[in-house]
C-alpha cells in the first residue's frame, strides 16, 4: 500500500473521530494523491449584525437586497457594509518548533437567486472574508485593504452585463464574463465557495457553476478572519443569498476534485 493510501485508510477510518475533534462535518479531499481533511462547520447569516438600510436576514436565514418591514436598530449593526457577515475564524497560536499547531481547512459556500428588474447595478453579490479591523470600513468588501472576495456586478468591459471577478485587498484580478444577462425578467442561481485555511495563510474561490477554481492566494493573515456576504445593494434586481455550511453542504466528487485544486 503506497504512502497515500495509507493516508486515506487512516483518515476514513477515523472521520468519526475527527468531526469530533472539529466539532463539525468532516470530508476527505484527495483521494488518489495526498489525501486530507477539509472541515466543514456549521455557520449562520448574522441577523443582528445586517446593516438594515438596505438589507435583512429572513426567518429562513437568507439574506435579501431590501431593508426589513420593521427596522431595529441595533447597537452592533454595521453601519457602512451594506451586507452582513458570520463569526469570525480566529488565528491559530504562534508556531512552536516543539508543538507546532495543526491546522484544517474549512469550506463553505452560498447559493444566491437573482432576478433582474432593470437598469444593470453596480453589485449584485459579493461573498469573502475581511480581517476583522477592515470589517465595517467601506460600503462593499471588494475595495476593503486587507479583504478577498468575489464580487458579481456590472462590467463596462463586456456590454455592462453581470460579470464575476474575484478581489483582493482592493484589486480586481480576471474577469469571468457575462455571469447573468442584463435583460429585465432574467432570473439566475449563482453558486460559489470559498476554501479558507487561516493557519497556512491560503484563502481560494470556487465557481460551482462553472466548475472551475476562479483564484487562489496565499497570504500572511494578521487579524480573524470574518466571513462577509451581501446580496446587492442598489436597485435593479431582486437578490436572495443562503449560505450552506456544515451537514447542508453537498460534497460531490466534482466539488472534492475543485476544493483539492484549491489547496495544491
Amino acid at each position: 500500500m503506497t504512502e497515500d493510501e495509507q493516508q486515506l485508510a487512516y483518515l476514513t477510518a477515523k472521520n468519526d473521530s475527527l468531526e469530533k475533534d472539529f466539532g463539525s462535518t468532516v470530508h476527505i479531499v484527495g483521494m488518489e494523491c495526498r489525501p486530507a481533511p477539509i472541515s466543514c462547520p456549521k455557520r449562520h447569516l448574522d441577523a443582528a449584525r445586517a446593516n438594515t438600510d438596505r438589507c435583512h436576514v429572513t426567518t429562513d436565514g437568507e439574506l435579501v437586497n431590501s431593508p426589513p418591514d420593521t427596522r431595529d436598530e441595533g447597537r452592533n449593526r454595521l453601519q457602512k457594509y451594506w451586507g452582513t457577515l458570520s463569526s469570525p475564524f480566529p488565528l491559530p497560536p504562534p508556531p512552536s518548533t516543539l508543538t507546532p499547531y495543526p491546522t484544517t481547512p474549512t469550506y463553505w459556500e452560498t447559493k444566491t437567486r437573482v432576478r433582474v428588474e432593470g437598469g444593470v447595478p453596480w453589485h449584485v453579490l459579493e461573498m469573502g472574508v475581511s480581517e476583522a479591523g477592515h470589517v465595517d470600513s467601506e460600503l462593499s468588501v471588494s475595495p476593503h485593504r486587507r479583504s478577498w472576495c468575489v464580487s458579481v456586478g456590472r462590467c463596462d468591459r463586456h456590454g455592462e452585463s453581470f460579470c464575476t471577478t474575484v478581489c483582493r485587498e482592493g484589486e480586481q484580478g480576471e474577469c469571468h464574463q457575462i455571469t447573468v444577462s442584463p435583460t429585465p425578467g432574467t432570473q439566475a442561481t449563482l453558486h460559489y465557495g470559498v476554501v479558507l485555511d487561516v493557519g497556512r495563510g491560503r484563502v481560494a474561490f470556487i465557481d460551482l457553476d462553472r466548475g472551475i477554481v476562479l483564484d487562489k492566494y496565499d497570504e500572511v493573515f494578521r487579524e480573524p478572519l470574518v466571513p462577509m456576504f451581501s446580496a446587492g445593494w442598489q436597485p435593479g434586481n431582486t437578490t436572495s443569498m443562503s449560505l450552506i455550511s456544515g451537514e447542508d453542504v453537498d460534497m460531490t466528487d466534482t466539488k472534492r476534485a475543485l476544493i483539492y485544486q484549491a489547496l495544491r
